[in-house]
């Protein structure tokens, strides 16, 4: 705490020059690493002082184009294969608006993150910036419901890391003349703004699970016909953690049996029925679906086809539970014989 405290104190200080006031202790911390090793502090506090103009021997790097972002996004990186980062333009209501985002993860992904003031949770980080206008209070709002359906709904290993950390920082300089989008005085707007960090925030998720340790496949994993989002995302959760479907679809092995067994093996709001149950490969060639059960019956499948799919990079598992309207997504990916060697020699 001690450490973290003290980059607080030196990144307050550099920037204090910009701000033309004191800091009031602005600048956020995210920690990545080993568990329970403490980072070289020394060389952090000297590498965050050479940032200032003011330094006798200044290296800054900061700057306002692409090549200063791209330099932070490899700046965090660890078993990462490529920088994360994305953009975007939007409107609401003729206003233009844009985001920006990085983030970085590889390994030990399977975020559950939640506000500040509910639950807490060194590997997913991640940072959007937005230069809308938007009141505090929705922004959080917008943000929980924007992490659920993104970083919480991916997994490359099912283990949640030790602090999982999402920012979102909106500074309004593209609202001259517009009122802040508040949730509460403007539904509609607010709507709009959350739908938009929502999409965003799934585009960057998506990049950690195409970057999984020792992963060859991308996989979406869709549950449909639950009474609740929350049942929905439970199974999806499941069946993208599960060891056995996972080492099944790096060895390309159309063993649906195995997702079913996923999908019964948790506790819903409410029971499943295995006769109104689905399970269905989709090819991401666009390619007529494939069902493998289908109410509960099993289809005489073609291996053959079969095989195709779960041979591609790209594919979806998609799963009917037949009981309401209420539908959820997950990103997963496979498990190979790469990601036993990379963990296994993660400290040496």
């Amino acid at each position: 705490m001690e450490d973290a405290w003290a980059m607080v104190a030196a990144t307050d200080a550099l920037l204090e020059p910009n701000q033309g006031q004191k800091s009031q202790k602005e600048t956020l911390v995210m920690s990545t690493g080993v568990i329970g090793q403490t980072l070289p502090i020394s060389k952090i506090l000297a590498g965050i002082t050479s940032q200032s103009p003011k330094s006798v021997d200044s290296k800054s790097t900061l700057g306002s184009g692409f090549e200063a972002w791209e330099r932070a996004a490899r700046a965090f990186m660890t078993t990462d294969t490529f920088p994360k980062l994305r953009a975007r333009t939007f409107s609401i209501r003729g206003k233009e608006y844009h985001l920006a985002g990085m983030d970085k993860g590889a390994g030990m992904i399977h975020p559950n993150m939640g506000p500040p003031s509910g639950q807490l949770h060194a590997t997913l980080l991640g940072c959007i910036l937005t230069d809308a206008a938007v009141v505090p209070k929705s922004l959080q709002s917008a943000l929980t419901y924007a992490v659920d359906r993104s970083f919480n709904s991916i997994s490359v290993d099912g283990d949640m890391s030790t602090n999982d950390t999402i920012l979102v920082l909106a500074n309004g300089a593209a609202a001259e003349g517009s009122a802040e989008i508040d949730e509460q005085a403007d539904p509609e707007a607010f709507e709009l703004f959350k739908q938009e960090l929502t999409t965003f925030a799934i585009d960057l998720a998506q990049l950690v699970v195409r970057d999984g340790e020792g992963a060859t496949k991308f996989v979406t994993v869709s549950v449909d016909g639950a009474t609740s989002y929350a049942d929905a995302h439970k199974v999806a959760s499941r069946i993208s953690t599960s060891a056995l479907v996972k080492t099944a679809l790096f060895g390309e092995d159309a063993n649906w049996g195995r997702i079913l067994a996923a999908t019964g093996s948790i506790p819903l709001s409410a029971p499943l029925d295995p006769t109104r149950v689905s399970v269905s490969f989709i090819p991401a060639d666009g390619t007529a679906p494939l069902p493998l059960l289908v109410n509960g019956e099993p289809e005489k499948v073609d291996e053959v086809r079969a095989k195709e799919i779960v041979s591609a990079e790209d594919l979806e598992i998609r799963v009917d539970l037949g009981l309401g309207n209420e539908s959820a997504k997950y990103w997963t990916c496979d498990f190979s014989y790469e990601y036993v060697r990379i963990n296994g020699d993660y400290r040496t």
